[in-house]
């Protein structure tokens, strides 16, 4: 959390030393408030989520939305906290979109009657992976009545495999009740041994409702994963003297370009190779062509991105089998690409 940690640091610094000072009344101490938000959330990049029992990710940038509800204590004119719950729903790269939740609490600083400042901690769960994130924000506030207060807010969140995502959003705050001159006594929670979504793990040890019953779950509910390693090959044969691609191997090139784009973190390497026939130079020319014809259909007919296709020939010099026979010679003539990828999948109960 290197980032989110040092402006942490900056915001504990700048209010330890402001203290009360920059801190104007509010009539809201001792009171509590609950309300809904709604907004706009900004995914980073490298998030994933399961879709399918596959690895996926997002677009990038205001990809999602959310709306939920919030509620809060004012301690004093200057400082507060809240708990808030909200549902969010994302779109999804090469798929539909994935919906999620996202909790947590924050402790709140009043810089004026208007201008607030945030930092709290939240569980942020989206397509079926959730991640705990720190989170700072800072927020704008109005009263409209005596009870009601309208409010806009933004905020950044990490954590702690640098993943770095923001928010905006608005909502209402409707104030009532007050307290003694003493802090009012905190919640009591009751416990339950209720399990709502069928885990094995009851409510209120379930970290992550609301799991499918299919997979299994920790301690705390939530999902299990484990690494799943899939290989894709690709080789073509050529005719004689030949680096036109044949028509029946169309069906295998997309079927790469498909696994490539199912996994848009990989670059495809394609090897040409030519039989022991005629001069070592014209066959090393002719494994080239024959490894370009390849990668221009990756690129051109089945649209994936030229700088990740990259071709090499090797004239006659890798065999895949001896050339002492017209069918081994015909087995020579071709291209040889291979890909890997190791994704993170559910583990599903045993049957």
């Amino acid at each position: 959390m290197n980032r989110i940690a040092a402006i942490s640091f900056a915001v504990a610094a700048g209010l330890s030393v402001t203290g009360t000072a920059f801190a104007q009344s509010t009539d809201k101490d001792g009171q509590w408030y609950v309300g809904p938000r709604l907004g706009a959330f900004g995914t980073d990049s490298d998030r994933v989520a399961i879709d399918n029992n596959q690895l996926r990710t997002f677009k990038g940038g205001p990809d999602s939305a959310f709306y939920g509800v919030e509620g809060g204590f004012q301690f004093t004119p200057e400082w507060g906290a809240r708990v808030y719950y909200d549902y969010l729903r994302g779109d999804l790269e090469f798929a539909d979109s994935a919906s999620g939740r996202v909790y947590g609490v924050d402790v709140l600083y009043n810089f004026t009657d208007n201008v607030y400042g945030s930092l709290g901690l939240n569980n942020t769960e989206l397509g079926d992976v959730s991640n705990r994130f720190l989170r700072v924000g800072a927020g704008y506030t109005e009263q409209l009545t005596n009870n009601l207060n309208l409010f806009v807010e933004a905020a950044v969140q990490q954590d702690d495999s640098n993943l770095t995502e923001w928010m905006v959003m608005t909502g209402l705050r409707y104030y009532f009740g007050s307290s003694a001159a003493a802090p009012a006594p905190a919640p009591v929670v009751e416990t339950t041994t209720a399990d709502s979504d069928g885990d094995g793990v009851t409510d209120d040890k379930d970290l992550c409702p609301n799991t499918q019953p299919t997979f299994k779950v920790d301690a705390n509910g939530c999902v299990m994963y484990r690494n799943e390693t899939i290989t894709h090959e690709l080789m073509i044969n050529f005719a004689f003297d030949s680096d036109d691609v044949p028509a029946s191997e169309k069906p295998e090139i997309k079927d790469t370009a498909d696994f490539m784009r199912d996994n848009p973190q990989l670059d495809i390497r394609i090897e040409g190779h030519a039989d022991s026939t005629g001069p070592a130079q014209y066959n090393q020319g002719l494994s080239e062509r024959r490894a370009k014809s390849v990668g221009d259909s990756l690129i051109q007919d089945f649209g994936i991105e030229q700088e990740r296709v990259s071709t090499v020939g090797y004239g006659e010099d890798r065999p895949l089998v001896p050339n002492d026979s017209k069918e081994n010679r015909a087995k020579n003539r071709r291209i040889e690409a291979k890909m890997s990828v190791t994704n993170e999948v559910p583990v599903k109960k045993d049957n």
